[in-house]
């Protein structure tokens, strides 16, 4: 401990706090906290542990039981904020239903599998589970510890009884280990993927038996680390395990199913037993396969303290959890499943309620509670620090952050203790310049103050001291919320602040987003070797891997590129950044580029003309816009604030900006002109109608154009719903209205009687005329056709437009054309959108059976796909035979148009179950309430087209599934099979970005900037053609400050930069981290990026460090005009483009004092002398001289 930095914090120790906690294990009766706010429940739990002298010794665990899965995660992070990750498990229940027709995933049986090993081995410390959790009969603990088991350097027995052992432990023999839970066997290697570590293990046996080493390897390369390993412990792969005692037991209980479920069923368990292999939703089946099963309970010591957070609330919770089981349980068996009763599963909500009120020991609650139960209760004054911010308006302070640095030194000054927390070194070192900028004095804890070692209890119970000399110490480490304790008249006794209760979430999230973009624009983490490339100079070629060559007395990495007639160029790290990887929308393989050649030269001058010429025509675009003068709409009012507040659900940060964006543009004088892209369900309509009330809100009218009639009636539905309880008149004229109503709406349009008109293109007939038209919405404008296109320009010349597209476009050309085009991008999906479960199935009519009555049991619907018309009729009958009592309606391309309008709106309105289709679906439709999708024959579509169509549902806070069936007698194709799988394993929200939808982005592109653009993106590829426009859009506006990256050299001899194997192991990540640095354009960039690789890879190291302090001299050389900058043999050589950047009066003063290493080489070079091989000393002699630069701002 740093006594300096602490010495404010004298050492007087009250009894409180201390008390309590160490009287909590003596007392009879529970004792309950209330109060807690914040991170304090995370502390308080933590001390617990910790406490010393106490009859725990630290030897028995701390249980804390949470109420939900999120509120435990949350929990989790705080107390290894607080205590540190060891000894800390967390026991989640799984993350599907009871019950279920899918399994839990892997990850999550590895937590808590990893859990149930801890207790048994007596290395917990603390664990935190879920009421669910605790319910749940688990795998007996002789099972457990009899399919555990450890292989050392000692261990000798044969390959083939391991891998009998292994079947047993629930693990999978595969070709490739590439997941949890799978071994391979190769002569006398065995490959191996326990699930109580990170990589998978790879194990040589001698020919006598003997294992010779245990060494984990990379799943991408299968290239084994340097590490080994002295011992592995290998645990159960599965919660059921298929080792002959438990077939033998589920086979002897078997036949007192027989009239409880379908023959088929019976069977197919039988043959899962016979083949030892489970089957999805098998984890429901589990009093089948153990005698006797126990519960988390069972794997607690005798001697434990229970913790119960929020009481009410957890038993409310387990209640309701314990009704949902029922009523799952009867609808499985009305299907004639076999289903086993809630009783051989769960432990019922008032067991559970009965086994914590008799060993609960300590209650926390954050509210004060009248409690008559007998119990000791004490109220501790904890706040958190949600409002702080909040109060500036009350004390007239000039801005949140000005009122919270008034606030601290004012704690400061008054001998509160105050404690400042940053999430890492990088965000500390940051926060302290930010304080420091504010006048407030801190210092950086670093590794001398860890925030699982701190005296807590001395910090929460001290008094003021009389002098205050210390200064305000930043601690490093991740939690959710810092909190404050007061006295009893409110007076704050402790202060712990985030750097986000400092200075404000919003803005720091938002650049870090900001950052992001620049991490993924021409990212090479996903390059492989022979994967093709286009160097700026060169052309197209293949990427042939990393190599280390050594020059002048370092060694570094060398990007190798092969083009035509194997020729070889390699590429130093500082010119990585003229390396895009080859991206094109039909995936043809391009034509290598000869090295010498003039042909890559004409194709990139030929694609960089007609860039510019876009870029152009768009900067005119905007420049007239710019010229005349629309409406301004006045700023907000309370009526919007009110309107806004109705929203139901919590806005995205992308969604606020977007909606602040339009706002902004529609209270200016220049007519109103912006895009908008996101993904259906993004939140896109919601910032079209704050637009269409703050228009109508000032006697304007709307319209909404959108190019289908069924989209008409669905934004008719949705606009009414949302703007119910408002005096404002929504219409639609569409081919669902007749003559004579169409006649009445364009009168009551005239006349002003209608404020919001949504329509198809019939509203851009000529005898549709608006009487006062303040803003036009389009939603999808590269749906409707040339001649509607060119009316939706002429009301670009004195109305609002608003264009909504959820094509996706490139981020990376998103960026570029800022300035000349107002675009937006909705990228966040919503908070509780979840990932689609996907299954890969042969297709037969019980997963089909299942997936749809699911569906309709929670009162949703379901899309089925069979993409060809000829049998679509005869699969529709097959259909109405397996589901007898659903009601199936069909749609395909063929029907007449106002047939396939009148059955898509019938399935919308919810006449129909089922909708089985074509891929007509595939875009346009956003039905919330249909949250399945089958889609049959799914190996004939390519992965983009599958991607897309799983997307149809998801789009609400409800879990969807994706069935892909494929015929059962059919063996799939390597890369049919291999391309499902990906679809199946891509569960991850935006996971499926990068690998399904270039050629989406592709189309965005050509939405955005003209289709014709597709065949100059291939010739050039995505990302080469993005990063063109953005120096054409950049030229027009003559916005580089300075060189750009191209235009500069910067060399440096004798100093270690790269990013050793040891820190990054992945080759990938270390092409892209290069990459990044070589291309980002601020410092503020540089600084989040740095602060993104030491989160994700730890404490950079030297090497790496000085790789970012190349790039600060990059940016310090393109801000200054220095196109080449040197240094070898103790001397920093300067090359200066333009001399006119060179103050030369300041200069010459410099280069005549006696003292100076400085010389001047006419016309344009600077030496500096005797600058030792040390990065940070080049950077500060580079800092000395920018006195005699001239930099306009």
């Amino acid at each position: 401990m740093n006594t300096g930095i602490c010495k404010g914090f004298a050492k007087v120790m009250s009894s409180s706090l201390q008390k309590i906690l160490n009287n909590i294990n003596g007392d009879s009766a529970p004792v309950e906290l209330q109060g807690l706010a914040g991170s304090s429940k995370a502390l308080i739990v933590s001390m617990l542990s910790n406490k010393s002298g106490s009859s725990l010794g630290g030897k028995f665990p701390v249980v804390v039981v949470c109420e939900s899965f999120d509120i435990a995660e949350v929990l989790l992070h705080d107390i290894y904020y607080y205590f540190g990750k060891e000894g800390v498990y967390f026991f989640p229940f799984w993350d599907v239903l009871p019950y279920d027709n899918f399994s839990p995933h892997k990850e999550l049986i590895a937590q808590r599998f990893q859990t149930l090993a801890a207790l048994l081995n007596q290395q917990v410390r603390i664990l935190i589970t879920t009421p669910n959790a605790l319910m749940q009969f688990i795998l007996p603990r002789d099972d457990f510890l009899k399919n555990t088991f450890t292989l050392t350097n000692e261990f000798f027995r044969s390959p083939d009884e391991i891998r009998k052992q292994l079947l047993n432990s629930g693990y999978i023999q595969v070709d490739v280990v590439e997941e949890l839970g799978e071994f391979s066997f190769h002569g006398g290697i065995l490959d191996v993927f326990p699930l109580n570590i990170e990589k998978p293990v790879r194990i040589e046996f001698s020919e006598n038996s003997k294992v010779q080493f245990l060494k984990p390897f990379d799943i991408q390369t299968q290239h084994t680390d340097q590490t080994k390993l002295d011992s592995l412990q290998i645990l159960p792969a599965s919660e059921i395990l298929f080792n002959q005692e438990n077939i033998d037991y589920a086979c002897q209980n078997l036949p007192e199913f027989r009239k409880e479920c379908k023959p088929e069923v019976l069977l197919q368990l039988r043959q899962s037993l016979q083949n030892r292999e489970g089957f999805p939703g098998i984890e429901s089946l589990y009093p089948l396969f153990y005698k006797r099963l126990e519960t988390l309970f069972d794997y607690l010591p005798d001697e434990f303290i229970l913790i119960i957070d929020e009481e009410k609330n957890l038993n409310k919770r387990a209640e309701n959890f314990y009704k949902e089981v029922f009523l799952e349980y009867e609808i499985s068996n009305q299907q004639n499943k076999l289903t086993l009763s809630p009783e051989s599963l769960f432990l019922n909500h008032r067991e559970l309620q009965n086994k914590l009120t008799k060993d609960a020991n300590l209650i926390l609650n954050s509210m004060k509670i009248n409690n008559t139960k007998a119990r000791k209760v004490h109220h501790i004054q904890f706040v958190d620090n949600k409002t702080l911010r909040n109060q500036f308006e009350r004390e007239k302070a000039t801005s949140a952050v000005g009122y919270m640095v008034q606030l601290l030194q004012k704690w400061h000054n008054s001998g509160t203790p105050v404690l400042l927390s940053a999430r890492n070194q990088t965000h500390a070192d940051g926060f302290q310049q930010l304080l420091e900028d504010l006048g407030v004095e801190s210092t950086l804890a670093g590794n001398e103050i860890n925030t699982n070692s701190c005296p807590w209890f001395e910090w929460l119970e001290k008094k003021a001291p009389e002098n205050v000399d210390y200064k305000i110490p930043i601690l490093t480490g991740k939690v959710s919320s810092g909190f404050r304790k007061l006295d009893s008249n409110g007076k704050d006794l402790f202060v712990l602040l985030t750097e986000e209760e400092v200075f404000g979430e919003k803005t720091r999230s938002r650049r870090l987003q900001r950052a992001q973009v620049h991490q993924t624009a021409g990212n090479l983490d996903d390059l492989r070797e022979g994967d093709h490339i286009v160097h700026l100079d060169y052309g197209i070629g293949c990427f042939n891997g990393l190599q280390k060559i050594s020059a002048g007395g370092n060694q570094n990495e060398f990007m190798q590129l092969v083009f035509a007639h194997d020729e070889k160029v390699y590429v130093p790290l500082e010119k990585i950044h003229l390396v895009q990887k080859y991206i094109n929308a039909d995936g043809t393989t391009p034509k290598l580029s000869k090295l010498g050649e003039k042909a890559w030269k004409k194709t990139r001058s030929k694609v960089s003309k007609t860039v510019e010429n876009i870029a152009e025509e768009l900067a005119d675009i905007y420049a007239e816009r710019k010229a005349r003068k629309g409406f301004a709409f006045a700023a907000d009012d309370l009526e919007m604030q009110k309107f806004e507040l109705r929203f139901e659900f919590e806005e995205t940060p992308d969604q606020m900006q977007v909606i602040n964006s339009v706002k902004e543009d529609m209270e200016n004088e220049m007519p109103m002109d912006r895009l908008v892209c996101g993904d259906v369900g993004f939140g896109k309509t919601e910032i079209a109608m704050r637009a269409t009330f703050k228009a109508v809100q000032q006697e304007k009218q709307v319209a909404i154009l959108v190019p289908t009639t069924i989209l008409a009636q669905q934004h008719f539905e949705t606009f009414c719903k949302r703007f119910e309880g408002t005096p404002f008149i929504i219409d639609v004229i569409s081919r669902f209205r007749t003559a004579t109503e169409q006649k009445k709406i364009i009168k009551r349009l005239q006349e002003g009687k209608i404020d919001v008109l949504i329509g198809t293109h019939r509203m851009l007939s000529t005898d549709v005329k608006f009487k006062d038209l303040g803003l036009l919405v389009v939603d999808e404008e590269q749906r409707f056709g040339v001649k509607h296109k060119e009316k939706i320009k002429h009301f670009r010349a004195s109305v609002d437009v608003l264009t909504l597209s959820a094509t996706p476009i490139p981020r990376t050309l998103h960026m570029s054309l800022m300035g000349i085009r107002d675009l937006s991008l909705v990228n966040t999906p919503p908070a509780d959108r979840r990932a689609i479960r996907t299954r890969l199935l042969p297709a037969n009519e019980y997963i089909i059976q299942e997936a749809v009555s699911r569906e309709i049991r929670r009162d949703g619907q379901v899309f089925i796909v069979h993409n060809s018309i000829d049998t679509i009729y005869e699969y529709g009958r097959y259909l109405d035979n397996i589901l007898p009592n659903v009601k199936i309606v069909i749609g395909h391309g063929q029907m007449r148009e106002e047939k396939l309008e009148k059955v898509m709106l019938e399935f919308i309105n919810g006449e129909f179950n089922v909708l089985l289709s074509t891929t007509i679906i595939e875009s346009g439709l956003d039905i919330t309430n249909a949250n399945t999708i089958i889609i049959n024959n799914a190996h004939i579509f390519g992965l983009s087209q599958l991607y897309q169509l799983r997307g149809r549902v998801g789009r609400s806070n409800v879990q969807a599934y994706a069935y892909l069936l494929y015929p059962p007698d059919m063996i799939l194709s390597g890369i049919a099979n291999e391309r499902l799988n990906v679809l199946q394993n891509l569960n991850d929200l935006g996971a499926g970005f990068k690998v399904a939808s270039r050629d989406l982005e592709i189309r965005g592109a050509g939405n955005l900037l003209g289709s014709e653009q597709s065949g100059q993106i291939a010739s050039v590829g995505l990302e080469l053609y993005t990063q063109m426009v953005d120096r054409a859009v950049k030229k027009l506006q003559q916005s580089e400050s300075g060189l750009s990256v191209e235009d500069i050299q910067v060399k440096l001899s004798q100093i270690d930069q790269m990013i050793p194997e040891s820190y990054i192991g992945s080759s990938n990540q270390r092409l892209s981290l290069y990459k990044a640095v070589g291309t980002l354009p601020t410092k503020e960039d540089l600084w989040e990026f740095r602060n993104g690789i030491e989160n994700r890879f730890g404490i950079l190291p030297e090497a790496v460090l000085n790789i970012f302090r190349h790039a600060e001299i990059r940016l310090w050389g393109q801000l200054h005009g220095v196109e080449k900058i040197e240094y070898e043999h103790n001397r920093l050589r300067l090359k200066i483009k333009d001399t006119a950047k060179l103050d030369h009066d300041k200069l010459v003063e410099w280069l005549c004092d006696d003292q100076t290493s400085l010389n001047y080489v006419p016309e344009n070079t600077l030496n500096l002398n005797d600058v030792p091989a040390d990065m940070p000393t080049i950077l500060s002699r580079l800092k000395q001289m920018e006195h005699f630069f001239i930099v306009n701002n």
